[in-house]
């Protein structure tokens, strides 16, 4: 699944919120949550933990995910606001072209 890492991380959480009696430590579930990641995120939450993940408390951990996710969370935030100027702005150039095409054809004799 190609899934924004803040998407994965609120939903685990819900899942987590569903289910309050699954019986596993923080520790465990952090563990289920990290090595189910894509590769390249598990480094980026080593790179922040200073090491790795592992030899970090829960509460550390968390933290380390939560800000990796609301910066995540921001980055696809401006990315969906940029795709959507651009969009706007292809449809406002396109409408700008054909106003000035209709102009140019009721200009010629």
């Amino acid at each position: 699944m190609d899934e924004p890492f803040c998407e994965a991380w609120e939903r685990f959480k819900s899942l987590l919120r569903k289910f309050p009696n699954h019986g596993f430590e923080d520790i465990a579930q952090l563990n289920f949550f990290v090595n189910g990641i894509k590769p390249e995120v598990q480094m980026l939450l080593d790179a922040a933990a200073g090491g790795t993940m592992m030899f970090v408390g829960p509460e550390e951990a968390t933290q380390i995910i939560e800000s990796l996710a609301s910066s995540d969370h921001q980055a696809e935030h401006g990315r969906h606001q940029s795709h959507k100027r651009r969009i706007m702005d292809l449809s406002t150039n396109d409408a700008i072209l054909a106003q000035n095409k209709l102009l140019s054809q009721q200009l010629k004799p």
